[in-house]
């Protein structure tokens, strides 16, 4: 009876639960499921990273290759973040062209990475070859907050990257890696770190499930560093300015938790 009224009247269910302070899943109104972070996930990659938000799980991996410099900025390479979503992970996505949900992620992604790091620090040859790094960022499951998950995947992912050595041929000018040379770790200025909170009725959420978001009335999405810098900030829908205000309040303090755990992770890997 309960899952028949959930599916028929799922806002009446989740006010059921919002009036006694806890949500369906069993959180508190500001809890949040547990993270976790693996690195290193994918061998192949320069640096790779899954992480899970409860039954959301986002793995992000690091592939480089040489390529061509612009003629603008001939010592500077790329990062090029590229968000998937595919059926696989939930059945609202469907198979062909990039969904638009993760165009729009992709946005979001390429906005928080920019001057993440020197670009002119992935140069190998000045004017002629540089590293273009393809950031991958694939959901494997999706149970809600996916943005989240992803921006933490991505920056795990980063911070553990290692650029290989390379060398150049004397006689054809061919750049290759030198599978023996010493890697180089990318530097990073700053770790992002996004934090989203869905609206409903008059409660604001931390991150929401996939059933929190189906309802919500909108969600705001706040992004900062490590250095406390407010990097972006996404809303869906014409919040007040009290919610706007209490959601900047919770998300200084849920950022602080995940970078704690993602230095933690970091150190060990």
């Amino acid at each position: 009876m309960a899952d028949d009224f959930k599916i028929a009247q799922p806002k009446q269910y989740q006010r059921l639960f919002l009036k006694d302070e806890i949500r369906p899943d069993g959180r508190a109104l500001t809890g949040c499921r547990e993270v976790k972070i693996h690195v290193n996930a994918v061998s192949s990659a320069l640096g790779s990273a899954m992480v899970c938000y409860g039954n959301t799980r986002v793995i992000a991996g690091i592939k480089g290759r040489f390529a061509e410099p612009t003629i603008n900025n001939p010592n500077s390479g790329y990062l090029i973040p590229n968000m998937i979503l595919p059926m696989t992970c939930n059945t609202k996505y469907r198979p062909g062209y990039p969904d638009d949900t993760g165009v729009a992620m992709s946005n979001k992604l390429n906005t928080l990475i920019t001057d993440i790091t020197d670009l002119m620090e992935l140069c190998v040859v000045p004017g002629k070859v540089v590293w273009s790094l393809n950031l991958d960022v694939v959901c494997i499951n999706d149970d809600g907050n996916v943005l989240d998950a992803a921006v933490l995947a991505l920056s795990a992912a980063l911070t553990n990257t290692w650029l290989p050595a390379t060398r150049v041929m004397e006689e054809t000018g061919r750049v290759l890696v030198d599978p023996e040379g010493e890697k180089t770790r990318l530097e990073l200025k700053f770790t992002p770190i996004a934090v989203t909170l869905s609206v409903f009725d008059d409660k604001t959420l931390p991150d929401p499930s996939e059933d929190e978001e189906k309802i919500q009335s909108g969600s705001v999405t706040c992004c900062i560093d490590d250095q406390s810098k407010i990097r972006a900030m996404w809303s869906s829908a014409n919040l007040s300015d009290d919610v706007i205000s209490a959601a900047l309040v919770y998300v200084q303090k849920r950022a602080s938790v995940l970078l704690s755990v993602l230095r933690k992770v970091s150190k060990t890997s």
